[in-house]
């Protein structure tokens, strides 16, 4: 798939919520333990960067450090919260990605923005921001944040063949978790949801 094919795959109406389920854990929280919060939901923001390589693009994820309080060990796009000092949450998604995995901002296209979507484990509410670089980087890592950077095509992502769901455990109760088994890697969660909007788009199913 070549740029300008992503790009107008990109202009389509966003299928937000309903791309989203197809990747949704079940349940999303554990009823009574999880996702009860006493403040408004956390503005977040996460960059979905896309590098050219091997005549295809990829996403680069990233695999979290164990020392995050929620989503520690996860695959996820660099991101988080919007601080004060962020103008916006496009600057917030730009500077976590710098942060994390030392891509300038001035080498990132901001080509697009997917559905927001709302994590009720860590009360956070992301807008994912797309973006484009013109060469897979040298990347830099987030010594506390991240443990490692994981490019993953879009023919992997467009691939029904990777798609599959495993039972996961936590807090001792069970969740049927649906993502993407890439290799040994598996993607679920908000990741996953994220993705599944992307991969909708690309396979013009909106």
């Amino acid at each position: 798939m070549n740029l300008p094919e992503i790009l107008s795959a990109l202009a389509h109406e966003r299928p937000g919520e309903q791309a989203h389920a197809r990747m949704a854990p079940s349940p999303k929280i554990i009823p009574g333990i999880e996702g009860v919060h006493h403040r408004p939901p956390i503005p977040s923001a996460v960059m979905v960067l896309l590098s050219p390589e091997n005549n295809d693009w990829n996403l680069l994820l990233i695999r979290r450090s164990n020392q995050g309080k929620y989503h520690g060990g996860q695959i996820a796009f660099p991101g988080g919260k919007i601080e004060e000092s962020d103008p916006d949450k496009q600057s917030a998604a730009l500077r976590e990605c710098q942060e994390e995995i030392g891509v300038s901002p001035q080498h990132i296209n901001i080509v697009s923005t997917l559905s927001d979507i709302y994590i009720p484990l860590s009360n956070f509410n992301i807008t994912p921001y797309v973006g484009t670089i013109p060469k897979m980087p040298n990347f830099v890592l987030s010594p506390n944040e991240v443990d490692e950077v994981i490019p993953v095509s879009l023919q992997q992502i467009l691939d029904d063949r990777n798609k599959t769901i495993r039972t996961i455990f936590r807090n001792n109760h069970e969740i049927k978790a649906r993502g993407y088994q890439i290799g040994e890697n598996f993607i679920w969660g908000a990741t996953a949801m994220i993705i599944a909007e992307l991969e909708t788009l690309l396979k013009h199913e909106v």
